[in-house]
Order: C-alpha cells, then sequence, then structure tokens
C-alpha cells in the first residue's frame, strides 16, 4: 500500500505540474501576442518562454500522463512522434513570428511534417488498436485541417498596407 501511495502522490505532482506550465504557458503567449501586436518591448522574450514552456514542460507531461493512464503500452511511438511534430511546428512559427533567419526553411520543413510523419504514425497505431474511437480520427483530421488554415494565413505575408489598400 505504501508503494501505491508514493505512486500515486507522484501522478498528482506530476498532473499538478503539467496543469500549471500548461497554463502559465499558454498566460504568457497570450500575452507575447499583445506585446507582439502593440509592438511593445519584451514580446519574443514572452514567445520564447511560452513556447519553451509548452514544448518542453506541458506536452511531455500531458503525453506521459497520457501514456501511464492509458494502460496500453504500445502506443509509445505515437507519443514521441507526436511530440516531435510539435517541437518542429511550434518552433518554424517562432521563427516566423520573430522573423529569424531560416523562418522560410523551417516552414517548408514545418508545413508538410504533421500530414508526412504524424498522420502515418497515428493512422498505424489506430488501426492497430481494436479499441479505437472513429471519433478520435475524425477529431485529429479537423485538428488538422485547422492546422492547414492558420499555415495559410501565415503564408500569406500580407502587409498592413495590402490590407488597408484592399479597404
Amino acid at each position: 500500500e505504501e508503494t501505491l501511495y508514493v505512486v500515486d502522490t507522484k501522478y498528482r505532482k506530476m498532473k499538478n505540474t503539467m496543469k500549471i506550465s500548461g497554463i502559465t504557458g499558454t498566460v504568457l503567449l497570450g500575452f507575447a501576442s499583445l506585446f507582439k501586436i502593440n509592438h511593445w518591448p519584451g514580446a519574443g522574450y514572452l514567445l520564447i518562454l511560452g513556447i519553451f514552456l509548452l514544448i518542453f514542460l506541458f506536452l511531455p507531461l500531458a503525453l506521459r500522463s497520457h501514456y501511464l493512464g492509458e494502460g496500453n503500452k504500445q502506443n509509445v511511438f505515437l507519443h514521441i512522434i507526436t511530440w516531435v511534430t510539435c517541437l518542429v511546428v511550434f518552433v518554424a512559427m517562432l521563427f516566423k513570428v520573430q522573423h529569424w533567419p531560416g523562418a522560410g526553411v523551417a516552414l517548408i520543413i514545418a508545413l508538410p511534417f504533421p500530414y508526412l510523419v504524424f498522420l502515418p504514425a497515428y493512422i498505424i497505431t489506430a488501426t492497430r488498436n481494436r479499441d479505437s474511437n472513429i471519433h478520435n480520427t475524425v477529431y485529429v483530421l479537423l485538428l488538422l485541417a485547422g492546422f492547414s488554415v492558420f499555415s495559410l494565413l501565415l503564408a500569406l505575408n500580407v502587409s498592413r498596407e495590402k490590407i488597408d489598400i484592399s479597404m
């Protein structure tokens, strides 16, 4: 019983850390967006810190929590692919938003990455799992469609002058 208590306490601490890092990272990204839109100083630092928290603290903890709570230990490959996909996509977006050199190359790599790496891994994992729900597959496809729309908006590269002229 004592080892069960220790494991349960560790799991609760991991869940609390996951929740705090997720909320903190999201709030930081919200403030970073506000700072970036208003051209206030510190926006870049907030963006980097928010993405760092989400990618290197929240996402690994969330994936580990899902992996441990799922009971199916065969999906470790999918969890790793999910993390790598998020890392590639978020870093490419960070490069684009920050106007850093190499942003174009990073986006060229990141845009097809979810479709060429994550989607096949997800489909293979879903077909192997007999308990897989079709609703989850539909949600993943809708998420990828939303990602496509967001990526398209990033790639448009519309300036304020072009928007004003079109009005």
